[in-house]
């Protein structure tokens, strides 16, 4: 539940993040959109000047084309070969009329006027030049004289009718027009009528005296009147029929008068409002496509964000299930691990451990925190260098190893059968897997069964070799005793002959063992006290403890269940144990005698001493026929075999705990008989 609601609070805050994250990218669109808008606007009103500006120019040339058209119509009569006739002036005059001109004049070597067409007027004539073409400017005329043979042709051209034809008809705009001034700033065209013929900086001055036209007058004396072509913007109070403060954007271009070094400008001009008009069009277009590309974008985000919501829902589940399955499955398998009764660890490629099951820290009797990142070589306690040849031939061979071992548990032997595999991620070796078996009651087993193989074969050796013993040493022994009794004791080979008779007794004692070891038990069918056939056995023992200074310590478990078996076979064993402890501690020391019951309910009796204990290279052959460790003439090396002999044939087993120079410990477990215990 907790998780839920986790995830109920993550999806709330997401949704709050993406929301905030909306109105943020909204607001930088925005504010995107302004800048672009001043940025659009700037852009525009370049570009409109400069439409502008081609609208002057156009203007400029077709003024240009103008003026030389009516040059060409006088340069027909120069290169006609005959005097030009009233009919063909009047043609040339007619043609000339429609580009404004409106007179014409056919004047004599005298300047006086011999032919007329028109209204041409010769107050203020510039002197002509009577031998070329010359084009002559003034405030309100323009006039082109050509001489022809002997006779000088004079047209005359109105400058406003010239340009009006041209400019009148500029529209920038809704309402932009064009003016045209002369070289010495005097308006030549201009939709105000007044202003024609009238200098501009003046008339606009008398128009507006209080206020100070300093952009408009900057661009014509710095620009327009030298020439230069350009665009600007200036600020006036009028435009048509409009008054008040009018921003207006403005393009010019020179118009130069063919013949002649005189310029004159056209400039073409537009309030601002009518450019923002555009500009204000193109941005709530823009602004339209860009709302709706984010409004579009915003609901494909709260579609997509539903879609994702419902996939998290939906992968979560699955997620969760997967989960689950996967946390059953490891929980199987951990369970698996744990219940096994293997030890079962994982080591890095350095031979630490990384991971272990339940019993392997059961097995070492260690805590888990203890056994984490130690080496597998002191665990296991393996020579230094064995595990890490174990692990150079496992990443070699890439093939498991099996080994079999001793380890000691606070000083008690374990048979462990090791094995190492390799795991891997990949195709590369990752851990090594190890899974060790306790075999100690295999080799047990084995061990007796051995034993057994070895005691069946003595069994059968020594049942012949007895017979054929026998009969030499009673006639041996018979005449012995015969020669003895025939002997003085006071003489020399009366002691020989006693000595004859002891060994020879001697030999006829380790017959009868071997017989006894080899022939079958007659009754094994009686119930028989453990704790009462040990207190018997140690009577018949105890004044001999106490001479070799033996302490014995015995701790008898009550209410033990009875065994079946031989008591008088099995008193033999716990007599041939003790004199064994006793041979093994000759300056005195500690003899405990135990019974008890051990986790499968058999009875268990251990012999415990402080004597010099057992080497570990021989505690594998004390079950060996004759084989024996203490000083020659003191042991035949058959008590334990015999013991061991007397133990398996009551169904039970025989061992030895022991470490040199820390005494020894035998210990038998004999099974018990079913539903009869001891009082």
């Amino acid at each position: 539940m907790k998780q839920y609601i986790k995830w109920d609070i993550s999806s709330h805050k997401f949704l709050l993040g993406v929301g905030s994250g909306v109105i943020i990218l909204l607001l930088c669109a925005l504010n995107l959109g302004i800048h672009s808008a001043q940025d659009l606007k700037e852009i525009i009103a370049q570009q409109f000047n400069h439409q502008q500006l081609i609208l002057a120019r156009q203007a400029s040339q077709e003024i240009e084309n103008s003026f030389n058209a009516l040059i060409e119509e006088l340069l027909i009569l120069k290169y006609s070969q005959r005097e030009p006739s009233p009919d063909l002036l009047q043609m040339i005059f007619q043609r000339a009329h429609r580009l404004g001109a409106r007179g014409l004049l056919v004047l004599n070597q005298d300047k006086k006027v011999i032919y007329k067409i028109g209204e041409p007027t010769l107050t203020k004539l510039t002197p002509l030049d009577p031998n070329n073409l010359a084009v002559h400017l003034s405030k309100s005329w323009v006039y082109i004289s050509e001489p022809l043979r002997k006779k000088i042709i004079v047209l005359f051209i109105d400058p406003y009718l010239l340009v009006q034809r041209h400019v009148a008809r500029i529209r920038s705009g809704k309402t932009g027009y064009a003016w045209v001034i002369d070289e010495n700033g005097y308006f030549i065209y201009h939709p105000i009528k007044s202003f024609i013929g009238q200098n501009a900086f003046k008339v606009r001055q008398e128009k507006a005296p209080d206020f100070y036209f300093k952009k408009i007058n900057k661009i014509q004396r710095q620009e327009m009147l030298q020439g230069k072509e350009g665009i600007g913007e200036y600020i006036s109070l009028w435009h048509r029929d409009v008054k008040g403060y009018v921003k207006k954007f403005v393009a010019y271009t020179p118009i130069h008068i063919p013949y002649t070094s005189h310029i004159w400008s056209v400039a073409v001009c537009v309030p601002e409002k009518e450019v923002n008009a555009v500009i204000h069009y193109l941005y709530l277009k823009q602004f339209f496509i860009q709302g709706s590309l984010i409004l579009a974008l915003i609901g494909l985000g709260i579609f997509a964000l539903s879609l994702e919501r419902g996939f998290r829902e939906t992968l979560r589940q699955e997620v969760e299930r997967k989960t689950e399955v996967l946390k059953k499955s490891e929980e199987k398998y951990r369970l698996l691990i744990e219940s096994a009764d293997d030890l079962i660890l994982t080591l890095d490629m350095f031979g630490n451990i990384i991971s272990f099951n339940q019993a392997t820290a059961s097995f070492f009797k260690k805590k888990p925190a203890l056994l984490h990142g130690q080496p597998f070589n002191v665990i296991m306690q393996w020579p230094p260098n064995t595990i890490i040849d174990c692990l150079n031939q496992l990443y070699t061979t890439k093939q498991s190893i099996v080994k079999e071992h001793i380890v000691k548990i606070n000083g008690k032997p374990h048979w462990l059968n090791t094995k190492l595999m390799p795991l891997y991620l990949g195709e590369e070796i990752k851990e090594i897997l190890c899974i060790a078996r306790d075999i100690t009651k295999e080799k047990l087993v084995q061990e007796q069964l051995s034993n057994a193989e070895k005691m069946a074969s003595l069994g059968t050796l020594a049942a012949g070799v007895a017979h054929e013993i026998n009969n030499p040493l009673g006639i041996i022994i018979g005449f012995g005793e015969l020669l003895l009794e025939n002997t003085p004791r006071e003489t020399q080979a009366y002691q020989d002959i006693k000595l004859i008779l002891k060994h020879a007794l001697h030999c006829k004692s380790i017959v009868q063992n071997l017989l006894n070891f080899a022939r079958p038990t007659e009754d094994l069918s009686k119930a028989i006290d453990i704790n009462e056939a040990i207190k018997e056995v140690i009577n018949v023992v105890r004044h001999t403890l106490e001479i070799n200074n033996i302490q014995m310590k015995i701790e008898f478990a009550s209410s033990l269940p009875l065994v079946q078996g031989d008591k008088k076979q099995l008193q033999q064993v716990f007599l041939n144990l003790i004199i064994n402890a006793m041979d093994a501690m000759p300056d005195g020391g500690e003899l405990s005698i135990t019974t008890r019951l051990d986790e499968q309910q058999a009875i268990e009796v251990l012999f415990q001493d402080t004597g010099c204990g057992i080497k570990e290279e021989d505690l594998g052959k004390i079950f060996d026929p004759f084989f024996t460790t203490k000083p020659e003439g003191r042991g035949t090396g058959l008590g334990l075999s015999i013991s061991y002999s007397i133990i398996s044939k009551h169904n039970g087993r025989i061992r030895c705990e022991s470490e040199e120079n820390k005494g020894a410990t035998f210990i038998i477990d004999l099974p018990p008989i079913g539903g009869q215990y001891a009082r």
